[in-house]
């Protein structure tokens, strides 16, 4: 058998440590590895609730987000005939003018429709506007998963705009979001414009339901009017006379002047018996006053004496005329009524008065980074503490 020289013993037992190192090494490498996998284990809910969103909200606001641009106006509508309350609503009312707040609430409404989409598409371009290249794949439209419907678009401009109303001053506040400074200043100003046109349409169909009616009523009158100078004219051309009250008031005085002829001839006819009861103008003087009398009877029978008389013609006639009265009147007020609807529908115009205008943003506002991150990690953090303690309790129960 061979002896190994001293040099060559040392290194055969550096070889044989080091070989045994490595195997140690190994072992706890290994150890490692299996402690770093329980530990992901009994912490895979944290990791899934907490870190993992925490983490990916962080990259997104941290890296990929892009800057949003936010343009404000304010406004408040008001109405000259309405109560106010509030300081702002104090100092309207003092200069004529006080808020309307419900049609506030009408003008929130519309911005908040798919009709004000539909004029940003017409009038500002919104699907361009909002498909800039600046924006980020989940601030853009449209976004990688969803299409371009207008139904995607509607629930995307909800997300871009943000408007409330000050119940005790009244003031609406109004905010467009954008990629440009110049995009979100256009929206918010078309918006805007689209509220106006809104309110100015608003005035005008109450206006024209105001003047609508009273015209109605004006014309219904006139129609009756006519109606009865129709028949007032047809009783005159009936009973040939312009007038039977004026005819019969001179029958009347012809009755009149008969009786006192026929009173004087019987006073002479009297004196002629009693001083000649011979004379021969005795028979004539009798035959006049028969006469007379005859004639007052005919006419009296033409005034009161039945349905051919005076009396039924007179009394179809003063109602005729206290219906031409009457109809007179209803004119006069229904052309009283529409000059008064017209003063009150020009009295009771809406305006949307601008506080402030929209401005163009030389700071973006959004995304709100550190808040928004601080934000998803409490949010996470809750639902990952809520969880655990139901999980907690079912395994209690179970175990029970």
């Amino acid at each position: 058998m061979t002896r190994l020289s001293p040099n060559e013993e040392f290194l055969d037992y550096m070889t044989l440590v080091d070989l045994g190192q490595s195997e140690v090494g190994d072992a706890h490498k290994g150890k490692r590895l299996d402690r770093l996998i329980a530990l992901l284990r009994r912490h895979v809910l944290l990791i899934l609730m907490v870190v993992l969103p925490t983490t990916l909200a962080t990259i997104y606001y941290g890296v990929i987000a892009s800057p949003q641009y936010a343009s404000e106006t304010r406004f408040v509508v008001r109405s000259p005939n309405r109560n106010a309350a509030g300081m702002l609503s104090g100092f309207l009312q003092s200069t004529g003018f006080v808020r309307a707040q419900d049609d506030s609430y009408v003008v929130m409404e519309y911005i908040e429709s798919r009709a004000a989409v539909a004029t940003l598409e017409e009038k500002s371009d919104l699907r361009d506007l909002l498909a800039r290249p600046e924006a980020d794949f989940l601030t853009r439209f449209p976004r990688p998963w969803s299409d371009t419907t207008e139904e995607a678009l509607y629930r995307h401009y909800r997300r871009i705009m943000t408007i409330d109303t000050d119940s005790s001053g009244g003031v609406t506040t109004l905010e467009v979001r954008a990629s440009r400074p110049e995009d979100a200043q256009k929206l918010t100003e078309a918006l805007l414009v689209g509220a106006e046109t809104l309110i100015n349409q608003l005035n005008e169909r109450a206006r024209q339901d105001a003047i609508r009616y009273a015209k109605l009523e004006v014309t219904d009158s006139e129609s009756r009017m006519a109606d009865v100078q129709k028949s007032l004219t047809g009783f005159r051309n009936k009973v040939a006379m312009i007038d039977p009250s004026k005819q019969s008031a001179v029958m009347l005085d012809m009755i009149a002047k008969l009786s006192d002829d026929v009173a004087k001839s019987k006073a002479q006819y009297t004196a002629l018996i009693q001083q000649a009861p011979q004379s021969p103008q005795i028979q004539s003087l009798r035959s006049s006053i028969d006469a007379m009398e005859t004639q007052i009877s005919t006419e009296r029978a033409r005034i009161v004496g039945g349905d051919a008389s005076m009396a039924p013609l007179i009394a179809q006639y003063e109602q005729l005329l206290l219906q031409r009265e009457l109809g007179m009147r209803m004119l006069e007020s229904s052309a009283t009524s529409l000059e008064n609807a017209k003063i009150e529908a020009q009295r009771q115009q809406l305006y949307l008065e601008r506080i402030v205008n929209p401005n163009r943003p030389d700071y973006a506002l959004y995304p709100k980074r550190l808040y928004s991150i601080l934000l998803i990690f409490a949010l996470c953090f809750s639902a990952f503490w809520i969880v655990r303690f139901l999980i907690n309790q079912i395994y209690d129960h179970a175990e029970t």
